[in-house]
């Protein structure tokens, strides 16, 4: 029986890459027991431990610099503003859970990616529960498992059933009160910030088209000197700024993404599939060849796919990846484009 571990967040996270370098297989692959290369001279040893001793703050930096390397190597931002903003509404609760007392409500809150999330403890057989959960006795059972099948447990929101919901005037206050938790996450904030941008910026040029500040058409309101004309390339200048934001900021993981795929077309490299699977988990499913043993699986550090029924879907066809990974390159190549034309245009 498990202890009380006291509060915990259950919070929607992506996951966490391995180590180890692009397209290549785990560093764990041709090493002997011991954990040396094979093939490791006593000189080369030597040479190790006289580089450590000698220079010891250089092969801390050198170190150091490898480190953030892979860190930001292997990190997996969003592939774009519009896809982080659809997996954010995803996460977002709906109007059932804004008037839910207990499993909603004022109990709703987000992690860092911006995800909604709730706090939770450990009860004494191990199950995590909404703390107000505790207090009440609840309907919600789980329905008798199959032979081989994982026994289903009741969800949060079935744990804390209520007849009591919130009208809606309350319920309007809790989603106020939700988005600005979303707002002041790192998240959050820099896509509300940068979706406002774009709103604005881009609804103040569409009005400049149709000409529809007559204040601003003087002389004319086709004359170069006129302050129509200016805001026209003020604003486009700030909205090419802002795709170029996300364009050539998320370049490097894109292009990574590319060399992955091609890794994949080519050599149907596992290590790689393993990556843009676990990047694309929430609508990508592998296919036949890249399905593993068990002690595969736990070699790459992956989860094995388990269902509540056993059952799983067919696989995803291959080319809606590769369609995924190449609009985004495509758009990165585009934005080169548009930027340059804006620069040579002015």
């Amino acid at each position: 029986m498990a202890e009380d571990e006291g509060p915990a967040t259950l919070k929607s996270r992506r996951g966490e890459p391995e180590s180890g370098q692009i397209g290549e297989s785990p560093p764990s692959e041709g090493l002997p027991a011991t954990g040396r290369p094979r093939g490791d001279s006593n000189s080369a040893r030597m040479r190790r431990a006289s580089t450590s001793g000698g220079n010891g703050v250089t092969g801390r930096i050198r170190g150091a610099s490898v480190s953030v390397a892979n860190t930001l190597i292997n990190f997996n931002p969003p592939p774009g503003m519009w896809a982080a903003t659809g997996t954010v509404i995803a996460h977002a609760p709906n109007v059932t859970e804004l008037r839910e007392p207990i499993a909603g409500g004022e109990n709703i809150e987000f992690d860092e990616y911006g995800h909604s999330a709730r706090t939770v403890i450990i009860d004494e057989a191990g199950t995590p529960v909404l703390p107000v959960a505790l207090q009440q006795t609840t309907s919600a059972k789980s329905p008798e498992p199959r032979p081989g099948v994982i026994a289903r447990r009741p969800t949060l929101l079935e744990q804390s059933a209520t007849s009591e919901k919130h009208g809606w005037g309350k319920a309007t206050v809790n989603g106020l009160k939700a988005f600005w938790k979303f707002f002041i996450t790192p998240t959050g904030f820099l896509m509300t910030i940068y979706g406002l941008n774009i709103v604005a910026w881009g609804a103040m040029l569409f009005f400049l088209l149709l000409k529809a500040a007559p204040a601003m058409n003087h002389p004319s309101a086709d004359s170069n000197d006129s302050p129509r004309k200016k805001w026209l390339e003020i604003d486009s200048q700030i909205l090419n700024a802002l795709f170029c934001v996300t364009g050539f900021g998320l370049a490097p993981w894109r292009f990574r993404d590319l060399y992955w795929m091609m890794k994949i077309r080519v050599k149907k490299n596992r290590y790689a599939m393993a990556r843009l699977c676990e990047q694309n988990k929430a609508w990508f499913r592998p296919p036949m060849w890249y399905e593993e043993p068990e002690d595969r699986y736990l070699e790459l550090g992956m989860d094995k796919r388990v269902t509540f029924t056993g059952e799983v879907a067919p696989p995803t066809r291959l080319w809606k990846l590769d369609f995924v990974v190449w609009m985004m390159v495509l758009n990165t190549l585009f934005q080169v484009a548009l930027a340059t034309f804006i620069k040579c245009m002015e």
